[in-house]
């Protein structure tokens, strides 16, 4: 079969750019495609092509447009492969317009009737119980006075949680009534046009199940959980470690199997650790997952096994999940001095204005230009030495997991992820792709 091309979105993520070392390396051409300029695909060598379309949390309606774009210009000359994967939440927008992509490009990302019945969580807390899947007790009260009838029915503590946020942003862990009234109060001015969730609340230890079905089948999975997370409870995973998921395959299998699911999943569980107990199902994220680079060290490299799936490949489903592999994100002592040296060191108006620049002399292969322009931008607050010898202590801080980290052979990634997250981190959050 002939290489192909594939269209990657939010270039930004880690997650696009596991996609983009995972094809790229295999010959596939990678144009990678945000609604900013400023991305780490950009500074992969694995990527020939980066593209802006209109960012979707501003207009949906040009966002779609915009990409459309993109992939009818980039459409390859020959009957080679062309693929859309998707690396974030654009997935279900996509998947939503799906009709008009698919005249072009062939869409990496599951039926969107599918993807509605499992997003929002209170679209997943109405199809578990449907379909007869453990998941936690869920109580949908439209307003303050559903809440009072309902509240003789909930046993303390409980989660009180918005339809569509991600890594644990909004949601409230409550001990009593006036808790509760409290947070589902505050909770319905923030999201006046959207569900809020009251969730029962379950003891154990958070699993991330990743798959991916063909129609339904379930083809590959791995299952990690987060030994430490930030914040502590309801935060991001930042230490990970692969265990066995036969006791999490059934549950996703019960419940992606009616819905003949096509494509890839996170989905979040909650176990006790108990032998003789089974886990809740919590959470289903229709797209890659925030730990796809740990997926990818655990000897499951789902950007190729879904490539395969797509092109209509045999897949390469030969291989051993690497049980007991542990990664971890850069510590966050090491973040919080990154942060402080961006805060006080870095001109990023600079570097963003000569970044157009850099990236075409990347593009055009002349790294040693791009160097020199790059140096040029940072040198009136920070020499690229010291940039380079602080990325390097965020890579050496734990001897026991394996750091999150990016090929070898892709040389600009390491500074490109560096500056990327020390923009992110002045701004006082994580990006979302982290933080779930």
């Amino acid at each position: 079969m002939k290489k192909g091309r594939v269209i990657v979105t939010y270039g930004r993520s880690i997650i696009a750019l596991m996609i983009a070392q995972s094809l790229g390396s295999r010959g596939i051409d990678i144009i990678g495609c945000d609604s900013v300029d400023l991305t780490v695909l950009g500074f992969s060598k694995f990527v020939s092509k980066n593209c802006i379309y209109e960012d979707p949390s501003d207009d949906e309606d040009l966002f779609v447009k915009s990409l459309l774009k993109i992939v009818i210009d980039n459409k390859p000359d020959d009957d080679s492969p062309y693929v859309l994967m998707p690396a974030f939440k654009d997935a279900k927008i996509i998947a939503k317009h799906r009709e008009k992509f698919e005249k072009h490009v062939i869409v990496g990302c599951p039926d969107f009737e599918a993807i509605d019945k499992v997003d929002h969580k209170d679209a997943f807390a109405l199809t578990t119980q449907k379909l007869g899947v453990r998941s936690p007790r869920t109580w949908l009260p439209e307003n303050g006075e559903e809440l009072d009838k309902t509240v003789e029915e909930i046993d303390f503590p409980v989660f009180v949680k918005p339809p569509d946020e991600v890594g644990g942003r909004g949601i409230s862990k409550v001990e009593t009534e006036k808790q509760l009234k409290t947070a589902f109060s505050e909770l319905q001015a923030q999201h006046p046009e959207e569900q809020i969730l009251i969730q029962e609340g379950i003891e154990g230890v958070d699993y991330c199940f990743c798959g991916l079905f063909d129609h339904g089948e379930l083809v590959a999975s791995m299952v990690y959980h987060n030994l430490q997370k930030f914040p502590n409870k309801t935060g991001a995973g930042v230490v990970r470690e692969t265990v066995e998921s036969e006791r999490f395959d059934d549950p996703a299998k019960k419940l992606m199997g009616p819905l003949k699911w096509h494509g890839v999943a996170g989905i979040d569980f909650m176990w006790d650790e108990k032998e003789s107990s089974q886990p809740y199902m919590i959470e289903v994220n229709p797209r890659f997952w925030a730990g796809l680079d740990h997926s990818v060290k655990s000897n499951v490299d789902f950007p190729w096994l879904f490539y395969q799936m797509l092109t209509d490949q045999e897949l390469d489903t030969d291989f051993d999940v690497n049980i007991g592999k542990k990664t971890s994100l850069p510590g966050l002592s090491t973040m919080a001095r990154v942060e402080k040296l961006f805060e006080e060191a870095i001109n990023f108006e600079e570097l963003e204005a000569q970044w157009p620049e850099i990236r075409e002399r990347l593009n055009d292969a002349e790294i040693s230009k791009a160097t020199e322009i790059f140096t040029e931008a940072i040198s009136n607050s920070i020499s690229l030495d010291k940039a380079l010898e602080t990325f390097q202590k965020m890579r050496k801080q734990s001897k026991e997991a394996q750091k999150m980290s990016y090929a070898k052979d892709d040389p600009f990634i390491g500074l490109g992820a560096l500056f990327i997250l020390g923009s992110l981190l002045r701004k006082g959050r994580l990006p979302p792709e982290l933080s779930h």
